[in-house]
C-alpha cells in the first residue's frame, strides 16, 4: 500500500505520544502502550511505499515559460526497514502488556 509522508509520519508520532502518556504517574493506563505498539506494528506491516511528494523529470522551456514534468518521489519501505518497525512495535507492545500484567492486582 502506498501512504504518504503526511500520514505515515504523524501515526508513528501518535502512537509514540500514546506510549509515553501511558508512563505519566499518576494514571498509568498501559493499554495505551499496547495500543501504540499495535499502530505501530500494523502500519509498517502494511506499507510498501512511502510517498515523499513529487520531484521533477523533465523540463521545457518556451519564451519566458517552463513547463515542468512531475514524477512521484517513491521510498520503498521493505525488508530491513519494516523488519525494525515491526520489531519496535512488538516490543513496544509486549512491554505494555507485560506492564498492565505486573499492575494488576488479584481478585482475593
Amino acid at each position: 500500500m502506498e501512504i504518504p509522508i503526511e500520514i505515515f509520519l504523524p501515526l508513528i508520532g501518535l502512537s509514540l505520544a500514546m506510549a509515553v502518556i501511558s508512563f505519566l504517574p499518576k494514571e498509568r493506563p498501559y493499554f495505551l502502550l499496547m495500543l501504540a505498539g499495535s499502530i505501530i506494528a500494523f502500519s509498517s506491516l502494511t506499507t510498501d511505499t512511502i510517498l515523499l511528494g513529487k520531484i521533477p523529470s523533465t523540463s521545457v522551456v518556451s519564451g519566458s515559460t517552463t513547463t515542468y514534468t512531475f514524477i512521484d518521489n517513491t521510498f520503498e519501505f521493505t525488508e530491513w526497514y519494516k523488519i525494525f518497525f515491526m520489531l519496535i512495535g512488538v516490543v513496544i507492545m509486549l512491554a505494555g502488556a507485560i506492564a498492565w500484567k505486573t499492575e494488576e492486582k488479584p481478585l482475593l
